[in-house]
């Protein structure tokens, strides 16, 4: 096989470096509220290089990108927790507070997220419809 045939393709959604399309991206935003969901950090006013995504399970030990997967993580606390299993990083309440969160449906926050990027609603709107 050569070498062009073995690689993944990547979707136009998915430049070099960027692993995940930014409607879902946001919708896990907003599915989170924008807060942390580790420290319960209020994000809203964050720089963007503040707000991140975490893998609940890391990559390398079989998680993958999926919504159920994904939370919303200041940049201290993704940091911080590195490739820690989340049983040492947080506590039982934190995790209970991260399962209950990931049990949302993130469909009505992608239709959200999609509005928002199309510029057919404005961010306080869509925050208005999250809580």
């Amino acid at each position: 096989m050569s070498k062009a045939a073995s690689k993944k393709t990547r979707s136009r959604y998915q430049p070099t470096g960027q692993w995940i399309r930014p409607e879902k991206r946001l919708a896990i935003y907003l599915r989170d509220r924008f807060t942390c969901l580790y420290c319960c950090r209020d994000l809203h006013d964050a720089p963007p290089t503040d707000i991140t995504l975490d893998h609940i399970v890391a990559k390398s030990d079989g998680g993958g990108n999926g919504e159920d997967n994904l939370v919303t993580a200041c940049r201290a606390c993704n940091c911080s927790r590195q490739d820690k299993p989340l049983a040492r990083f947080a506590g039982p309440e934190t995790r209970t507070h991260i399962r209950r969160n990931l049990r949302r449906s993130l469909k009505p926050y992608k239709l959200l997220a999609k509005a928002l990027i199309a510029g057919e609603c404005g961010f306080e709107e869509a925050l208005g419809h999250t809580h």
